[in-house]
């Protein structure tokens, strides 16, 4: 993949990795796939360093949802999430 695509394809995840949440219909594995495809390429340094900041952000994702999961039920009613 050129420069040009790779920059392309971080800025498409930095868009959507600020818009996705835990309940959305395309499964967090999905992102991380798509990130690790990404994470194998020959990056420049300003790009690894993006990789890096989405890498934070999944996995703060993948936290919620553990927490989510983990909730007793009736817990989270009136939460906002």
């Amino acid at each position: 993949m050129s420069y040009q695509n790779l920059d392309r394809e971080i800025a498409h995840l930095e868009l959507v990795f600020g818009r996705i949440s835990v309940n959305d219909r395309i499964p967090l594995s999905y992102w991380q796939n798509r990130l690790d495809m990404l994470s194998s390429a020959a990056l420049m340094p300003a790009q690894r360093a993006r990789i890096v900041k989405l890498e934070a952000t999944l996995s703060a994702l993948r936290e919620s949802e553990e927490t989510v999961c983990e909730a007793p039920p009736g817990s989270l009613k009136g939460a906002r999430l």
